[in-house]
C-alpha cells in the first residue's frame, strides 16, 4: 500500500535521528555526484573535485542547522519559491498565458454570475436586525396548485398568535400621486399595517412612521414618503410633513419621510395605512394582503408552523366549503416559491457548470502538458538529483495556481461588471422595482465559491498533467540514456480537443439561430406604421376592494368609461395628436386565445384564435379600413348583439378563398371545447381587416384574429392608443397632465412606442447571442490552442525519426501524412460530434416549438447549407493549427535531429 508506506515514511522523519540521517544521505549523495562530475570533466584529481564540492554544498552540518531554524515554516518559503517560479514561467510563456488565462477566466466568470444570480433567487435572509427570523404565512390550495392570498378573514385570527410576534400585512397598490409639477403618475404604494416599522426600523429623515391609531375607522388619511419619491417627486422640501397630496381619488397629510433605501415590505416608494379590521369579512373574500412577522423569542419555524396549522385546521372545520383543501405555511419571508422542478433545473445548471469549468481546465491541462513535456529532460534531471514526485508535482501545480489566480481575478471583474450592468437592468426593464433584499454586488459566498473553482482549475491543470509527465521518471531516465522513452498524450486527451472542437462547431449553429430569430423579430409585421403610435395602460383608483359591493363597483366602472370618454376628447383637440382609441391588448403582445368553430359551415375543424377587444374606432384610428363587410358601431356596444370581426389571417386558416361575412361561429371562454360548448352562444361575422400584430411576435406559426366590441372602462384597466402627428413620445407629458386635469384617478401606468413592444425580448435574445459568441471564442481558441500543443510536442518526440526519415528518402507528403493523421481524427470526430449536436438541438426546438403552438419552423435550406458551411471552415480553421509544426518538422535536417537525440 503505497499511501501507508508513504504515511509510515513521514512518521519516521518525526523522529530526530532519523531526519538527520536522511539529510546527511541526500547531501553525501549530492557531494558524491558533484565530485564525480568535476573528475570527469575537469580530469581534477579526486581530493580536489571533492574539496570543491564540499565549497559548493557548504558542508552537511551547514545544512544540517539551516534546515534545522528553517523547521515548521521550511513549506512556505518552498511554496514561495514555487510561486515566484511559476510567475516567471507565465511570463516566459505569454501565449499559454493569455489563451490559458482567458480560458479559465471564462469558466470562473459563468460559475460566479450564475452562483450569485442563484443566492440571490433563493436568499432567505433579510438584511434587517434578525432578518433570518422574519417570516410570512403563506396559504396554499392544494387543489389548485396555487397561492391564496385572500386571506384577510385567516389574518383576523392568527393575530392571536404567542410564536409570532410583530404581526401584520400588506398589500401593493398603485394610486397616483399629484407631485409639485402638478402632474399625477402611479407610485409603488403599499398599503400596510405600522408593525412593518417594527419589523423593519429605521428612524424618519422626517416626521414619523405610520402608528396604530392610523389604521383605525375614521382615522385621518396620512401617507409616508420614500426618500427617492420625496426627492423626485417634492424636490426634496424639508416642509414636506403636515402638507396634503392628491393620493388617488382622496387627500392624504404627509407625516414622514423614510431614509435614504428604505423600501420594505418589498420595493415600495410610498406607505398608507391598512385597514384590517374590517367587519363582515367573509373567507376567502377581498383584496388579496400577505402577511408578515417575527418569530418570537425562544420559538422556531417549527414551533410557528405547529401554531398555524392549529388555526387553519380550525378554520377549515368551521368553513370546509373555502378552507379543506387550504394549506397554510410558515416560511422565510424572502424565501421565493421554489418547486421540485426549478430545483432540478438548478442542479442541472449547476452540474453544467462544473462541465464547463472541468472541459476548460482539461484544455489548459493540454497546453500545461505539453509545456511541461518540453521541460521532461529538467524534470528527468532533477529527479536524478533527489528532487521526489511530489516536489516536482508540487512546482507545477503552483505554476497552475498562479494561472488560476490570474484568472479569478479577471472572472469575478467581469462577472461583476455583467451582473451590475446587464443582470440588473435586464431584471428591472421586465419586472419592475426589484426587491430591496436583491444585492448584485459579489457576496462573500460567491467569491470563496470562484475560489473553490480556481483550485479546481489549478488541480485539473496542473496536477493532471503532472502526475502524467512524472509517472516512471526512473525508467524513463534509463530509456532516455538508451535513446528512447518519453511521455505520451492519451486518450482522455483526444477526448478533450474533440470536445472543444464540437464545442467549437456547435456554439455558432445557436447564435445563427438566434441571429435569425432576432431578424425575424425586427421584421415582424405589424401592419401599420407603429413607430406613429403610443400605448398606454390606464386604469383607475378606487375605493378598496374588499369594501365594494356590486353597485359601488358598478358606479366606479362607470366613472372610468366617462372619464375615458372625456380624456379622449380632450386629447383628439391636441395639435400633435391625429387620433385615440381602446384596446384590451396591444398590437404584439400576448392576447388571450380561445377554442373557435365554425357553425355555419359543419365539419370544418375547431381551432385556436387570438382574441381582443376593441373600441369601435380602433381600425380608423390605425388606418386599417374593412376588406370585406363592415366595422362595428355604437349599436354594436350592446350586450344583446353578438358580432365579431376576423382577420385575414383567420380567413387563411380557417375558409381559405371564400368570404367568412355572414358565417357564425361559436366561441369558449378557453381554449378547449366541452360537451356543454354547443349551448354556448354563437356569433356574426360581420367583417374582415388585413392582420394587425395578433400574434405575439415570438410565435411563429400562423395565427387567426377575432375581434369584439367593447365599451372602454366597462370591464377595467384596459390600454389606449394614441396616434402621434410625429414621434408619439413628445406627447406623452402632455397626455398625463390632461389624465390628471380630467380625473385625477386616472392613473397613467406604462406608456410604450408600439415598434418598442419587442424591446426587451430582442434585447434578451442580443445577450444571449453576446454569450454565445464569447463560449464560441473561448472554443474555437482552445481547439486551436489545444491541436497546437499536441502537434508541437509530437514534432519535438519525433525529431529525430523525422530526420532519419528525410535522410532514408521519404518524401513531404508521407511525412505530412503521418503527422496529420492523428489530429485529422480528432478534428473530424470533433466536427462529426459538433453536427450530431446540432441535430439534436434542431429537433428538441422543433419538438418544444410544436408544443407552444409554433409548428411548421424548422431548419431552413440556407441555415443547413450555412451550418455545413461553417462545419468545413471550423474544419479548416483547426487544420490551421497543424500548419506551423509541419513546417518545423520538414525543415529538420538528418545531422540536427540526430544531435538534438
Amino acid at each position: 500500500m503505497t499511501w501507508f508506506n508513504a504515511a509510515r515514511a513521514r512518521l519516521r522523519l518525526l523522529h530526530r535521528s532519523a531526519a538527520h540521517s536522511r539529510i546527511d544521505d541526500e547531501i553525501q549523495f549530492h557531494i558524491e555526484m558533484e565530485t564525480e562530475r568535476l573528475v570527469r570533466e575537469q580530469k581534477l584529481d579526486r581530493d580536489e573535485a571533492r574539496r570543491r564540492a564540499l565549497i559548493t554544498f557548504g558542508g552537511v552540518q551547514q545544512h544540517r542547522e539551516s534546515l534545522r531554524e528553517g523547521r515548521g515554516t521550511a513549506w512556505l518559503s518552498g511554496m514561495s519559491l514555487d510561486l515566484k517560479l511559476g510567475v516567471r514561467m507565465l511570463a516566459k510563456y505569454p501565449g499559454l498565458t493569455i489563451v490559458g488565462g482567458l480560458a479559465m477566466a471564462f469558466g470562473i466568470w459563468f460559475g460566479a454570475v450564475t452562483f450569485q444570480m442563484f443566492g440571490i433567487i433563493t436568499s432567505t435572509k433579510l438584511p434587517l436586525p434578525d432578518g433570518d427570523r422574519i417570516v410570512k404565512i403563506q396559504s396554499f390550495d392544494v387543489k389548485t396548485q396555487s397561492d391564496e392570498d385572500r386571506v384577510l378573514y385567516d389574518y383576523q385570527l392568527y393575530r392571536g398568535l404567542r410564536s409570532i410576534t410583530d404581526l401584520g400585512a400588506y398589500r401593493d397598490a398603485s394610486p397616483n400621486l399629484v407631485g409639485a409639477d402638478s402632474t399625477a403618475r402611479p407610485a409603488a404604494a403599499a398599503e400596510v399595517t405600522a408593525s412593518a416599522f417594527r419589523i423593519a426600523p429605521a428612524r424618519p429623515l422626517h416626521g414619523r412612521v405610520l402608528e396604530a391609531a392610523d389604521e383605525r375607522a375614521g382615522a385621518a388619511p396620512v401617507v409616508v414618503l420614500g426618500y427617492e419619491l420625496w426627492r423626485n417627486r417634492f424636490d426634496g422640501d424639508p416642509r414636506i410633513v403636515g402638507r396634503s397630496v392628491r393620493l388617488g381619488p382622496n387627500f392624504a397629510t404627509v407625516v414622514g419621510v423614510m431614509p435614504e433605501g428604505y423600501a420594505f415590505p418589498t420595493s415600495h416608494e410610498l406607505w398608507v395605512p391598512l385597514r384590517t379590521d374590517v367587519p363582515g369579512v367573509q373567507p376567502r373574500q377581498g383584496a388579496a394582503i400577505s402577511v408578515f412577522g417575527r418569530l418570537a423569542p425562544g420559538m422556531s419555524f417549527d414551533n410557528a408552523q405547529a401554531e398555524v396549522t392549529l388555526i387553519a385546521k380550525r378554520i377549515a372545520a368551521e368553513h370546509p366549503t373555502t378552507h379543506a383543501q387550504l394549506q397554510a405555511h410558515v416560511l422565510p419571508y424572502a424565501q421565493m416559491s421554489v418547486s421540485n422542478d426549478d430545483m432540478q433545473i438548478m442542479g442541472l445548471i449547476y452540474f453544467f457548470i462544473i462541465v464547463l469549468v472541468a472541459v476548460v481546465c482539461c484544455t489548459v491541462a493540454l497546453l500545461l502538458f505539453a509545456r511541461a513535456a518540453s521541460r521532461e529532460t529538467e524534470i528527468l534531471v532533477r529527479s536524478a538529483l533527489g528532487a521526489s514526485r511530489r516536489r516536482i508535482v508540487t512546482q507545477l501545480f503552483a505554476e497552475a495556481l498562479v494561472l488560476a489566480g490570474v484568472s479569478v481575478v479577471v472572472g469575478l471583474a467581469t462577472a461583476q461588471l455583467a451582473l451590475s450592468r446587464l443582470a440588473e437592468p435586464y431584471l428591472e426593464m421586465n419586472y419592475g422595482r426589484l426587491p430591496f433584499w436583491y444585492d448584485f454586488d459579489l457576496s462573500p459566498v460567491t467569491i470563496v465559491w470562484a475560489l473553490l473553482l480556481a483550485v479546481l482549475g489549478a488541480v485539473i491543470a496542473g496536477v493532471m498533467p503532472a502526475r502524467k509527465i512524472t509517472r516512471g521518471l526512473g525508467t524513463r531516465l534509463r530509456a532516455g540514456t538508451a535513446g528512447g522513452g518519453g511521455v505520451s498524450f492519451g486518450g482522455v486527451w483526444t477526448g478533450v480537443i474533440v470536445t472543444q472542437v464540437a464545442l467549437t462547431v456547435a456554439f455558432p449553429a445557436v447564435v445563427m439561430l438566434v441571429r435569425s430569430e432576432m431578424k425575424r423579430l425586427q421584421s415582424y409585421d405589424i401592419g401599420f406604421r407603429a413607430q406613429e403610435y403610443l400605448g398606454v395602460k390606464v386604469g383607475i383608483d378606487g375605493p378598496p376592494e374588499e369594501t365594494l359591493d356590486s353597485t359601488s363597483n358598478a358606479a366606479l366602472l362607470a366613472q372610468f368609461s366617462t372619464s375615458l370618454e372625456a380624456l379622449r376628447r380632450r386629447l383628439e383637440t391636441e395639435p400633435g395628436i391625429a387620433g385615440v382609441t381602446f384596446v384590451d391588448r396591444l398590437p404584439a403582445d400576448y392576447h388571450i386565445e380561445r377554442r373557435l368553430e365554425v357553425v355555419s359551415m359543419p365539419g370544418t375543424p375547431s381551432m385556436e384564435v387570438a382574441t381582443a377587444s376593441i373600441d369601435p374606432s380602433y381600425f380608423d384610428v390605425l388606418q386599417a379600413p374593412v376588406r370585406s363587410g363592415r366595422a362595428f358601431n355604437n349599436a354594436d356596444l350592446s350586450p344583446d348583439v353578438r358580432v365579431v370581426i376576423v382577420d385575414q389571417g383567420f380567413t387563411d386558416l380557417v375558409m381559405p378563398g371564400r368570404n367568412p361575412v355572414g358565417h357564425r361561429v361559436r366561441i369558449s371562454e378557453g381554449r378547449m371545447l366541452d360537451s356543454n360548448s354547443s349551448q354556448l352562444p354563437t356569433y356574426e361575422i360581420v367583417g374582415v381587416v388585413k392582420e394587425l400584430g395578433m400574434s405575439h411576435a415570438i410565435q411563429r406559426s400562423p395565427t387567426g384574429g377575432l375581434y369584439f366590441p367593447f365599451v372602454p372602462g366597462r370591464d377595467g384597466a384596459l390600454s389606449m392608443i394614441v396616434r402621434g402627428r410625429g414621434d408619439p413620445l413628445t406627447v406623452a407629458q402632455r397626455i398625463r397632465e390632461l389624465a390628471t386635469s380630467v380625473d385625477p384617478s386616472l392613473r397613467i401606468e406604462e406608456m410604450t412606442r408600439l415598434d418598442k413592444v419587442t424591446t426587451p425580448l430582442l434585447w434578451f435574445l442580443g445577450l444571449w447571442m453576446r454569450i454565445t459568441l464569447g463560449l464560441t471564442a473561448v472554443a474555437l481558441l482552445l481547439s486551436l490552442a489545444g491541436i497546437y500543443s499536441v502537434l508541437a510536442y509530437t514534432v519535438a518526440r519525433r525529431t529525430r525519426e523525422i530526420g532519419v526519415r528525410v535522410a532514408l528518402g521519404a518524401s513531404a507528403r508521407r511525412v505530412i501524412t503521418s503527422i496529420f493523421r492523428k489530429p485529422l481524427i480528432q478534428v473530424v470526430l470533433g466536427v462529426i460530434a459538433g453536427t450530431t449536436l446540432i441535430g439534436l438541438a434542431a429537433i428538441g426546438l422543433q419538438q418544444t416549438q410544436e408544443f407552444a403552438g409554433m409548428k411548421g419552423r424548422g431548419l431552413t435550406v440556407g441555415e443547413i447549407a450555412m451550418l455545413i458551411g461553417y462545419a468545413f471552415l471550423a474544419f479548416g480553421v483547426c487544420m490551421l493549427a497543424c500548419v506551423v509544426p509541419t513546417i518545423r518538422a520538414l525543415r529538420v535536417q538528418p545531422t540536427e535531429a540526430l544531435r538534438a537525440e
